[in-house]
């Protein structure tokens, strides 16, 4: 943990002291972004719109890519569009996106955790 900015540290351990489970405070993706010195709020602390964007794009991009493969394994050649598979994956990736900001939103609400901008505003106060 002495390897993420002061600003994410102190974040962990507001989440900490109210009780919020390791696995929720700190995911891998978050840690790996830590650990290269980037201030990245913790999915908790983030707003609706990062949540949304961060999360919803790359399970949008994982999305595309492993259902291009996987169809074109199952469809003939040149039946799945780009098209189609472009507009499969920002479709999945808004869906889950929204899913997992609004799920975002209700555990900062149901731990009482203020949002990032707050806490750091609080910090330097």
């Amino acid at each position: 943990m002495n390897r993420y900015p002061a600003d994410v540290r102190h974040a962990l351990q507001a989440m900490a002291d109210a009780n919020v489970p390791a696995g929720m405070r700190a995911p891998p993706m978050h840690r790996l972004l830590w650990r290269m010195g980037l201030r990245v709020p913790p999915p908790l602390l983030a707003s609706f719109s990062a949540n949304l964007f961060v999360m919803g794009g790359l399970f949008g991009v994982l999305w595309g890519v492993l259902w291009r493969a996987l169809m074109w394994l199952v469809l003939e050649p040149g039946s799945l569009t780009l098209g189609i598979t472009i507009g499969s994956a920002v479709m999945a990736g808004l869906l889950f996106g929204v899913m997992m900001a609004l799920l975002m939103r209700y555990q900062r609400r149901r731990y009482q955790l203020p949002a990032w901008k707050t806490l750091l505003q609080g910090r330097v106060a």
